[in-house]
């Protein structure tokens, strides 16, 4: 059990160091979330072994977010033509 708690410290970690870090692309933006979701999941399930409905509700939420990112990065790349963070700043224009 304990290198499941290293494994989701480790995920968590790597989410933010690819959010913080290679904030470059969207897609990018969206894959750090999802480590560091798939992170919670791993930690909670080691803190929350006899609840079995709060974890399933952890990995209902971190689907709908993956969901809702995938959603989102169509639309911007049908709207943009890019997954860039930079085309989608306005300069006051």
């Amino acid at each position: 059990m304990v290198w499941m708690k290293l494994l989701g410290v480790f995920l968590m970690s790597m989410g933010c160091f690819v959010i913080f870090r290679m904030s470059k692309h969207l897609l990018c933006l969206f894959v750090g979330l999802e480590m560091m979701s798939l992170g919670l999941l791993f930690v909670s399930h080691v803190f929350l072994m006899n609840q079995f409905w709060l974890i399933l509700l952890i990995l209902c939420l971190a689907v709908c977010e993956a969901s809702i990112c995938l959603a989102l990065l169509v639309m911007v790349m049908r709207l943009c033509g890019n997954d860039l963070m930079s085309s989608l700043m306005s300069d006051g224009v």
